[in-house]
């Protein structure tokens, strides 16, 4: 009896996400945090977010204000940790959790996953492992150095979920039984393009959006933009994003003579606005996990380009029907013969763009959340059984 009704009240357990840094940071993985924990809460639960954020940070997403945001305040997230600082660390989260007491704790990225899961061993808590890219990633960076420890790692984990189905064929079998898939929500599109369409307007933009990194592979896109430069005049090439790559880009940028054509427009609040004054959306992604800006641009009518070898970007990007597929994966010859070729079809870009926007229906939010629903109250019976079982004694 008492065990039934520790099963019973299992529903009412906070729930804990973990992420490395929420202050100021515009990031895809900081942006589904802040969706997923908005909506467990607006759907009655108890949630916390734990950051290695110090003094008072500012989340660039809104967070629902019965959000309780525990920050370990030790040391700069990003920065270089010694072994004290890491001890500090683990102390830390491992206190949080004993006066939380989460049922499940969601860790968003691989690095902050095993330290929280380590830093609370034995406590009845059930781990989840969110992994926010493609295991197709230790393909094509250092990581893949790391590839066999960073996968036994996640036998840690009571579940690990990706965000695509066919992502779980490219994990060991022996990860098979944890594997979830649970895509990300796309919302409906604040407002629809109109490409190939507006009247009255000769410029045409090919948009980009992303952070300027070596993951998104902007230098292929300009690369490949380049070779349509002067054949295709009336376009600019628009980057939306900041990051470590910037001066690079802006050298490939000067050194091609494009300065007038290419534009760097830095982190942006009006993404949503850009879409729809955009005619064709480009992703020239090494690799992905679910790209939301993608996804975003294709809910907003927008025709698409990006790489046949890149992981996400070829399960949202349908050959032929809301975009086209560059052969390969960072070729920019294959992406300028993709990019020219809708540059100069407007009809097709505007027929593509219409189908592009189906995209909403295959990931609605609500459907989303059910999944991740269904998921924490499935992983929350375990750690309470566990409980009931000490109390029995």
């Amino acid at each position: 009896m008492n065990d039934m009704r520790q099963l019973d009240s299992s529903s009412q357990l906070p729930l804990m996400v973990v992420c490395r840094s929420f202050d100021r940071v515009a990031g895809g993985v900081e942006r589904m945090a802040t969706e997923l924990m908005n909506a467990m809460a607006a759907r009655g639960r108890d949630v916390h977010l734990l950051t290695w954020d110090t003094g008072p940070p500012q989340p660039f997403y809104e967070l629902a204000p019965e959000i309780n945001w525990h920050r370990l305040d030790l040391g700069a997230p990003d920065g270089k940790s010694g072994h004290i600082l890491r001890l500090s660390r683990a102390l830390e989260i491992r206190r949080i959790c004993q006066s939380v007491r989460p049922g499940v704790a969601i860790c968003f990225q691989h690095a902050n996953f095993l330290f929280a899961r380590l830093s609370a061993l034995g406590l009845p808590i059930s781990f989840v492992a969110a992994e926010r890219n493609a295991p197709t990633r230790f393909d094509h960076s250092s990581e893949g150095k790391r590839r066999w420890l960073i996968l036994q790692s996640l036998r840690l984990a009571s579940r690990v979920v990706v965000q695509l189905d066919n992502y779980i064929d490219l994990y060991p079998d022996y990860l098979w039984p944890k594997l979830v898939a649970i895509p990300n929500p796309v919302l409906p599109a604040m407002g629809r393009a109109l490409p190939g369409t507006r009247l009255g307007d000769d410029e045409r933009v090919l948009l980009a959006v992303g952070r300027l990194s070596y993951q998104k592979n902007f230098a292929s896109l300009i690369e490949g933009f380049a070779r349509l430069a002067h054949t295709h005049p009336q376009w600019r090439l628009d980057l939306v994003g900041d990051g470590e790559e910037e001066e690079r880009l802006r050298a490939i940028v000067k050194r091609h003579g494009l300065e007038n054509r290419v534009r760097f427009l830095g982190r942006r609040s009006d993404v949503a606005l850009l879409y729809t004054q955009a005619d064709l959306f480009c992703l020239p992604s090494r690799w992905e996990g679910f790209p939301n800006a993608l996804a975003e641009a294709l809910a907003s009518g927008l025709a698409s380009v990006g790489y046949a070898g890149c992981a996400g970007v070829n399960a949202l990007i349908q050959d032929g029907q809301n975009g086209l597929l560059a052969p390969g994966n960072g070729d920019p010859e294959t992406l300028a013969e993709a990019l020219g070729a809708l540059m100069a079809a407007p009809e097709r870009r505007e027929a593509m763009g219409v189908s592009a926007c189906g995209i909403s229906d295959r990931y609605k939010p609500a459907r989303v959340f059910d999944y991740w629903e269904r998921l924490i109250d499935e992983l929350t019976a375990w750690p309470t059984r566990n409980n009931a079982m000490i109390n029995a004694k």
